[in-house]
């Protein structure tokens, strides 16, 4: 489903259908076998105003988290949107809770880093991007599959930046010595002082492990939580998202909608700046 700019409110309302119909059982509609799948097929793409149908344009892969695809891509995205960067929000965890309670799932890493593989490939077989700079916007513990797929044999050299929004810090790291990931593509690392499965300690480390071959950019929120994108359905829900790396614990969740546009300009300047570095 490919949306322009201006059609942004078509396009939720879209998706906020197709939820409704998944809820209601009768489910998201997949393509047959005997259909092509294309990049399309594969979340919610939104293009740039004015991006020329015959001219590749940069392309930034926004990975949800535990909720699915929800409201928080839509601030990042209208800005890196007018950056003139196209941005596919796709759900990556496989969880189609979209906000309303997420559940806690047990992921198979392999199953999901093959969802990001089968997107960063599709991609790659797509005119629109064909030979253009990638960037990978994680939510959460989607950092884990951005992080692996920012060094994969395939398609890690086309990945020219990486954003992880409160990524779980700790756990993170951990992978990152364990599996020796070593990126080469610019990185910035975002949490809140407030959020106590980013403690600001632990993301010193990992801005430390990952700038042993990366340039880092480590952003801490002074009084912000985990998930201050993430907005309330109604002004007296209580929203808790799963924590990174701890099973059967929950966080809450506190919005702040001043620091979510600080936070929007800022990825939306740093992936305008690093795809700009690599466009041929």
């Amino acid at each position: 489903m490919a949306i322009r700019r201006k059609g942004r409110s078509l396009g939720r309302a879209i998706w906020l259908g197709v939820l409704l119909n998944a809820i209601g059982g009768v489910g998201l509609a997949t393509p047959s076998e005997s259909e092509a799948v294309g990049l399309d097929d594969m979340g919610i793409l939104w293009l740039p105003d004015g991006a020329a149908h015959s001219a590749p344009t940069p392309l930034v892969i926004a990975l949800q988290d535990a909720t699915g695809i929800d409201s928080r891509g839509w601030h990042y995205g209208d800005q890196v949107t007018a950056a003139g960067i196209a941005v596919l929000h796709v759900e990556l965890l496989g969880n189609f809770a979209d906000g309303l309670g997420a559940m806690p799932v047990v992921e198979d890493h392999a199953e999901v880093q093959a969802r990001l593989t089968t997107v960063l490939g599709l991609a790659a077989q797509d005119p629109r991007f064909a030979n253009v700079p990638i960037g990978l916007l994680a939510f959460g513990a989607s950092g884990q599959a951005a992080l692996r797929a920012a060094v994969g044999q395939v398609h890690g050299g086309r990945i020219a930046g990486v954003a992880l929004l409160y990524p779980g810090c700790a756990p993170l790291a951990a992978t990152v010595g364990s599996e020796g990931i070593r990126p080469r593509a610019p990185i910035l690392l975002m949490h809140g002082d407030a959020d106590p499965s980013n403690r600001p300690t632990e993301c010193s480390a990992l801005a430390g492990h990952l700038g042993r071959s990366a340039p880092v950019r480590r952003r801490e929120i002074a009084g912000a939580g985990y998930a201050w994108d993430l907005a309330p359905h109604g002004p007296h829900e209580r929203v808790k998202l799963p924590w990174s790396g701890r099973p059967g614990l929950m966080l809450a969740v506190v919005h702040w909608p001043e620091v979510v546009e600080l936070a929007a300009t800022e990825v939306a300047t740093f992936f305008a700046a690093s795809l700009a570095a690599r466009r041929p």
